[in-house]
């Protein structure tokens, strides 16, 4: 486990995750300009969960085209 430590509007969370997915967590937040060793506006990261809801919306119909092209062959 590791920890990722960010602070919004003047509270710090420290946040324990599995080391693969806090290294992948820590370079999502450096590629948006959230840094760890200052306060961060809210709105960085209200931008960032939503670009992560998109990945995940596309992932989601990318997985369902998948998946009625497979049973269409079948």
């Amino acid at each position: 486990m590791k920890k990722v430590v960010f602070s919004i509007v003047g509270r710090r969370f420290d946040v324990e995750l599995e080391d693969a997915f806090a290294q992948y967590i820590q370079q999502d937040l450096f590629d948006n300009n959230i840094v760890k060793d200052r306060d961060n506006e809210p709105s960085k990261f209200l931008q960032l969960y939503l670009k992560a809801m998109k990945r995940n919306f596309d992932n989601e119909e990318q997985i369902r085209t998948f998946m009625v092209k497979h049973i269409r062959k079948q």
